[in-house]
């Protein structure tokens, strides 16, 4: 609500303002630069705005520190741009990662939860990969499935489809109707009006 950041002299949001409904799918376009991947950092505490506010579940969250913000960032995942994969590990210890760090789930939940996930991200059997053997595509869809595996509530999406050939960009966009059709909410950043006028209910 009435949202404003700048850098510097630099103004980027000058009074933003809307609702995520839940299971609702929003798409954020604009050109480059004008400030729709620091809206994103912005809601899970990346970046911090200068004034206004930040509420999840009536909660307000844009003033919490790094401890205090971890439940809420379970809750509302962010999938990067580039995927953000861990290089040195590989795709199930990937997937894994959140799991171990967040849960108490056993080694065989763990194991079937990822399982899952290469299935609905139509990769069973490449959990033994490098993100290096994955072309640009699968890496994207990888990163997708960790930024889901914790089960949240919103799923920040980070320009999902940039640099894509359409039949990857037609996978992702699959993925992510898989996710609203099991009520996961979103926020799409994007250039891509054709896929943005695809999965969502909203543009801004």
């Amino acid at each position: 609500s009435d949202v404003h950041k700048s850098f510097g002299q630099n103004k980027i949001h000058r009074g933003v303002s809307f609702g995520l409904a839940r299971g609702e799918s929003i798409g954020l376009l604009g050109g480059s630069g004008t400030g729709k991947s620091t809206l994103l950092r912005s809601l899970i505490g990346l970046d911090f705005i200068d004034s206004g506010t930040i509420s999840f579940k009536g909660e307000r969250i844009d003033h919490l520190n790094e401890v205090n913000l971890t439940p809420y960032r379970i809750k509302i995942s962010y999938s990067f741009q580039s995927g953000a994969l861990f290089d040195s590990i590989n795709v199930f210890e990937n997937l894994a990662f959140p799991l171990l760090e967040h849960t108490n789930d056993s080694l065989p939940t763990i194991n079937h939860k990822v399982k899952d996930l290469l299935d609905l991200i139509d990769m069973k059997g490449k959990e033994e990969l490098m993100p290096s053997d994955l072309s640009g595509g699968m890496q994207k869809r990888v990163g997708m499935a960790r930024a889901m595996i914790l089960e949240p509530d919103i799923i920040l999406y980070d320009e999902p489809t940039a640099g894509l050939d359409p039949t990857n960009t037609q996978n992702v966009l699959n993925i992510m109707d898989k996710l609203k059709a099991r009520g996961v909410a979103s926020i799409f950043v994007t250039h891509d009006i054709p896929a943005a006028l695809k999965v969502c209910d909203r543009i801004l």
